[in-house]
């Protein structure tokens, strides 16, 4: 990195690094990107977010803002209340177009129509 230090300012990026190296997540020895269900390939990413957000509140002593846009297209309910319990110390912003019950848990629901906001 040392190395291309004047080249990556000149570029306006950095050419190597972790956030250029590929990685492949694998169940039961098979790798889930090729052999994963829709919701295995969906539930190892928001795994790799949660993740991301506990390196964050470790590091910076907060927790982040996490966004969930559209999780749930291609979760189970099993997934689903699996990964609600798992963020449920977060603040956590999700939007959907299927309604869900959390529970047990403080939450407030909105439904934008028409660039409309409700409360529900």
């Amino acid at each position: 990195m040392k190395k291309n230090k004047n080249s990556d300012i000149q570029k306006g990026y950095t050419e190597i690094g972790v956030h250029r190296d590929d990685f492949e997540i694998y169940i039961n020895d098979n790798p889930v990107s090729i052999y994963g269900s829709q919701g295995q390939k969906r539930t190892t990413i928001i795994s790799l977010k949660l993740a991301e957000a506990e390196v964050i509140h470790e590091e910076i002593g907060e927790k982040p803002v996490i966004l969930l846009d559209d999780f749930m297209s291609e979760l189970d309910k099993r997934r689903i209340q699996g990964l609600l319990e798992n963020i449920k110390e977060n603040q956590v912003i999700i939007t959907c177009t299927d309604s869900f019950k959390i529970n047990n848990s403080n939450y407030k629901l909105f439904k934008v129509t028409n660039a409309q906001i409700e409360v529900i």
